[in-house]
C-alpha cells in the first residue's frame, strides 16, 4: 500500500506535465483551425521551455 502511494506520487509531476503539454497543443491547433495565428504560436514558448525542462532532466 505504501509503496503504490510512494509511486503514484513519483509520477504525479510526469503526469501534470503531459495534462499541460496535451493541453497547449490542442489549444494551439484549435486556435490555428479559427485561424488566430498570434494566439496559436502564443504556445510556443511554453512548448520551449517544457522541451527544455525534460531534456535537462533525461541528462
Amino acid at each position: 500500500m505504501e509503496e503504490t502511494v510512494r509511486n503514484i506520487l513519483i509520477k504525479l509531476p510526469l503526469i501534470l506535465l503531459f495534462c499541460f503539454a496535451s493541453f497547449l497543443v490542442a489549444f494551439c491547433t484549435w486556435q490555428l483551425f479559427q485561424g488566430n495565428l498570434e494566439a496559436a504560436f502564443s504556445t510556443f514558448p511554453f512548448l520551449l521551455i517544457l522541451y527544455l525542462f525534460v531534456i535537462r532532466r533525461r541528462s
